[in-house]
């Protein structure tokens, strides 16, 4: 791929215009080189997660690529809103915290983070150890030099985790990934079917949460009005309990948060798992260290998500004037935040395109943001791909790539990932 000073490729179409095409999207690490010596960069439009392309018209935005950019527009909630009225307007629900702004984000994340809480999470972990070897003995080692495809093992993981934490029938997991894929806008739908897919999994919410306000009342009669949080069986219980200074959450916000759990935690795992994965078996020094000592899986996956994270890009908007990078950014313009390229910025990450899990820095990656909208899912994130790791590990003594290189998805660069993966595993 050729380029020239003034960030365009071939010398015709501005760097900022491939990222959202279909080779830009599935390797936009190049381009991404290109535009940080040029960030902040005008004139990039896409489209925000949660709104139909076909139906709503993509944002137009300033783009930063470098990190100390990108981390400051995260630092700064205050001039960087992360409410996206584009979404608001949109058939698409609305994603709660991931949309919010202070002072409303501090109170939804204390009501939630009370329910989805280190305790609640960490109950999963012997589930998930049970799990994940019984679904590797259904995944087999592949038929010679064509390797075994592993997304559908991937998708398997966080779609059964959320169903089991939110209390609900072990069949709803199926749909999980197809309405997260819809959402997130990494697969190619029709805008009719997008429509179709969130409001199947709003009304489909609503339902669960009415199925289960009904049983708990049932079950409530004569019992004390507040049971303890933690006690609840179940995630979807816990939120209707949650209170903080005689505030609860409404069953809208109930339904945003299981909307917000399932397109954000279902596809973004999914997809982390076959990053981790590729990078262990084309890491074959880094998987012998791993294997001698299992201490080491937690850096290593700081360090593969810094290299090839799914999350590539929010956006905010201006709630004011402001200067970045000698360019004024005024009040009410888009702006899109690349994680992807901060996390390979060459001023803040030595030999940036380079796995190193000895980098004495990796923990200033920022896959999973920063501040007031770190992921709160990253800890059950992280429980699953150490769990799947392990179990990848005990089981296989060969990881290694398949001659088929597998395929990216090239919808959207909301994500980076695999949707196709095969993998010698023996």
């Amino acid at each position: 791929m050729s380029t020239d000073s003034i960030g365009t490729v071939a010398g015709t179409v501005p760097a900022v215009e491939l990222l959202t095409t279909p080779l830009g999207v599935a390797n936009p690490y190049p381009l991404y080189d290109q535009l940080r010596e040029l960030s902040p960069v005008a004139g990039y439009r896409d489209w925000p997660p949660g709104t139909v392309p076909g139906a709503d018209e993509p944002v137009t935005a300033w783009a930063l690529f470098r990190y100390d950019q990108v981390f400051e527009a995260v630092r700064d909630a205050t001039t960087f809103s992360s409410r996206d009225p584009l979404q608001e307007a949109s058939s698409a629900p609305s994603l709660m915290l991931v949309n919010t702004d202070p002072p409303k984000h501090e109170v939804e994340r204390k009501l939630v983070s009370q329910a989805f809480s280190p305790r609640r999470v960490k109950r999963l972990e012997a589930w998930l150890n049970e799990l994940v070897p019984r679904l590797l003995e259904d995944l087999g080692t592949g038929d010679g030099n064509k390797g075994v495809e592993v997304m559908g093992f991937a998708a398997e993981i966080p779609t059964r985790a959320m169903v089991r934490m939110l209390g609900l029938p072990d069949g709803d997991h199926v749909r999980f990934r197809r309405w997260a894929n819809a959402f997130m806008l990494s697969s190619s739908l029709t805008p009719e079917e997008r429509i179709a897919s969130n409001q199947e999994m709003v009304a489909t919410f609503a339902t669960r949460l009415a199925e289960h306000t009904a049983r708990l009342a049932e079950q409530g009669a004569g019992a004390p009005i507040d049971p303890d949080v933690e006690d609840a069986e179940d995630l979807i219980s816990a939120l209707l309990r949650a209170e903080v200074d005689g505030q609860r959450l409404t069953p809208e916000e109930i339904v945003r948060f299981c909307v917000t759990l399932v397109v954000a935690g279902s596809e973004t795992t999914t997809f982390l798992i076959g990053n981790l994965l590729h990078a262990l078996a084309r890491e074959p020094e880094i998987q012998a260290r791993i294997r001698a000592d299992r201490s080491l899986l937690n850096i290593f996956v700081e360090e593969a998500m810094r290299v090839d994270g799914p999350p590539q890009r929010l956006f905010r908007i201006a709630t004011r004037d402001v200067e970045i990078g000698g360019k004024l950014i005024r009040k009410g313009e888009w702006v899109a935040l690349f994680f992807g390229s901060a996390n390979r910025d060459p001023d803040v990450f030595e030999y940036p395109g380079q796995l190193d899990i000895d980098r004495p820095n990796i923990r200033q990656q920022l896959s999973m943001g920063h501040g007031l909208h770190f992921c709160l899912g990253s800890s059950l994130a992280r429980l699953e791909v150490i769990a799947v790791l392990n179990a990848v590990l005990d089981r296989y003594q060969t990881i290694a790539l398949a001659e088929d290189p597998g395929t990216k998805q090239t919808a959207s660069l909301l994500t980076h990932a695999y949707v196709r993966l095969p993998l010698h595993l023996s």
